[in-house]
């Protein structure tokens, strides 16, 4: 298995925004020092719930203070950027990275972010696809013509072109039936995240959509390869004992929790789409029942090092090939971080190499 760190960066009450950047820094050359395989970055706009808001300038930054880990993005939102750009972005960082860097690409499904944006979210998946097609074209093309219904771009030599040949490896964020077989057909490995309800019913669900969609595609012969990829976030927190864990976790996960409430429902239904208000009343009802007791039984990684590690062991004979360990929800004290980082590295990791 590999294991890498995930940043988010997130504004908890008691942190300047300067401050949460700052220490997420450092934390990525823990990521380094201790022996971690990735940095993982996403991207969030307009919320205390990440202050990622550009992953491309996360990602230089941390391909200029290591030297080993991979740089991965789970996920620049493709509907918020000019895939063009992106695409000069993305090539400069993998050069700048010694072509360190994966790219991970989502659509989105934050109604706030849309509407920040001007864009319809009910256009996420149209947009994504012109924006994959350009992005691909762009890193493997001289120069290259494309004409869609939401981006033209004419003889476009992008320039320079990415270390990692064709391309640096691409994943895709996975959460609905729909993206999974979209992944599949392409070839590229999943990223799924484990936020809420029976972690370990999630992962076998995902698991089985995505092989049944490996199989539908004719890609039965890269079942195993693309399964060592397929990486799953997860929230972790090591402590000496289960009970200090839970403890000293509590308030932070909770914190958590309700960003991600504010994070997903529109804060007024009716004013989203007609299409999309089903699925916010759906979820408004779900999130309402969460309860930390239930988090940490059947959601989180929570606890001593053997508790964490049976948990991971449990991932692993599932089929999961990477932990995408998000270790700093909440606003948790740094020395905590550091802490659970350095137990994580010494005395879990090494069971699964």
């Amino acid at each position: 298995m590999r294991f890498g760190t995930f940043f988010f960066f997130q504004a908890a009450p008691g942190l300047t925004h300067a401050e949460v950047v700052l220490r997420e820094l450092q934390q990525m050359d823990w990521t380094e020092e201790l022996g971690f395989d990735r940095i993982w970055l996403t991207e969030h706009h307009f919320i205390d719930y990440g202050l990622a808001v550009d992953p491309g300038t996360l990602a230089c930054a941390a391909a200029s203070r290591t030297r080993n880990v991979r740089i991965g993005l789970a996920a620049a939102i493709l509907p918020f950027h000019h895939p063009l750009r992106l695409a000069e972005q993305l090539a400069l960082v993998d050069v700048i990275s010694g072509g360190r860097l994966d790219v991970g690409v989502g659509r989105g499904n934050r109604p706030a972010e849309f509407r920040g944006y001007n864009v319809p979210q009910q256009e996420n998946r149209d947009r994504f696809e012109e924006a994959v097609e350009i992005l691909t074209q762009a890193w493997t093309e001289p120069r290259f013509t494309f004409r869609g219904r939401f981006f033209t771009v004419v003889d476009a030599q992008v320039q320079p072109k990415p270390i990692q040949q064709p391309h640096p490896p691409i994943y895709q964020v996975c959460g609905s039936k729909e993206s999974m077989e979209n992944t599949a057909a392409r070839g590229w490995p999943m990223l799924n995240s484990v936020l809420r309800g029976n972690a370990e019913e999630q992962i076998a669900n995902n698991r089985d959509a995505y092989v049944a969609a490996l199989h539908k595609s004719g890609r039965e012969d890269e079942i195993t390869s693309l399964l060592q990829k397929w990486g799953i976030s997860r929230q972790i927190y090591v402590a000496p004992t289960d009970a200090q864990a839970k403890e000293e976790a509590r308030e932070a996960e909770m914190w958590y929790q309700d960003s991600f409430r504010r994070f997903v429902v529109p804060e007024r239904i009716e004013d989203a789409h007609p299409s999309l208000q089903p699925h916010f009343r759906q979820l408004a009802e779900r999130l309402a029942k969460v309860n930390y007791d239930d988090l940490i039984r059947e959601t989180v990684a929570f606890g001593s090092p053997d508790t964490v590690a049976r948990k991971i062991e449990r991932m692993r004979d599932l089929g999961v090939g990477h932990v995408l360990c998000w270790m700093n929800f909440g606003g948790l004290a740094q020395d905590k971080i550091r802490r659970s980082m350095e137990l994580f590295a010494r005395e879990v990791m090494p069971a699964f190499r």
